[in-house]
């Protein structure tokens, strides 16, 4: 198996990890501050920032349960550096899907009227 075949397992595994991290609710977690950065268009930096926080959070306090559905991933996730890899792929989706959304949200809302100046009061003669 070459070069590709292996890429197809890694996004396999990394796909598996990103579900487990989802039943976990960390996952969905993360992926919410992070569209919720891209939504009130917060610096991208941030995003890996995020995504190491909530790796070690998620290494640190989780492990076994429901980890252990999916061996290959919870083999794999019990490697520290594995889970900032699948928080990172979490939270910049999160990010571009929270600046995706609100550029396309208000996008397609219709904008308000122009204000138009209040002319001054006429005298009664």
């Amino acid at each position: 198996m070459g070069r590709i075949g292996a890429f197809i397992k890694f996004l396999a595994l990394v796909s598996e990890a990103i579900f487990l991290q989802f039943t976990h609710v960390v996952g969905l977690l993360g992926f919410a501050a992070a569209a919720a950065l891209g939504w009130y268009r917060k610096p991208s930096w941030l995003v890996p920032i995020l995504a190491v926080a909530l790796g070690v959070l998620s290494d640190k306090l989780f492990s076994g349960g429901v980890v252990d559905m999916l061996e290959k991933a919870h083999k794999a996730e019990e490697r520290g550096g594995f889970l900032i890899v699948v928080y990172f792929v979490i939270c910049a989706v999160g990010y571009v899907a929270g600046a995706y959304g609100r550029a396309h949200f208000f996008n397609d809302a219709e904008p308000l009227p122009l204000a138009k100046p209040v002319s001054k009061l006429r005298r009664k003669k």
